[in-house]
């Protein structure tokens, strides 16, 4: 088994500006190389969600929530400190 191309941000976002153009996931697959029959897709979704650039690959689920949860707390301190 092969190894998978690693993509950068740069790349994705060139290829998910041409899915919001119309691009089919197909297309973009066979012109790019790539493997994944839901990579695109995937990448659409995190892309649409702001969370194109962020790898979570090797964090427990619990890990990323809580991150999320200090992220939040800090904002709304923030958020108070400007009231």
């Amino acid at each position: 088994m092969g190894k998978h191309k690693k993509w950068n941000l740069e790349q994705k976002v060139k290829i998910e500006k041409e899915v919001k153009n119309g691009a089919t996931i197909s297309y973009l697959n066979n012109k790019y190389g790539i493997s994944g029959m839901g990579t695109v897709g995937r990448w659409n979704q995190e892309y649409d969600e702001g969370g194109l650039g962020i790898d979570n690959r090797g964090k427990k689920k619990y890990q990323v929530e809580l991150e999320d949860i200090d992220i939040l707390k800090k904002s709304y301190a923030l958020l108070m400190l400007t009231i």
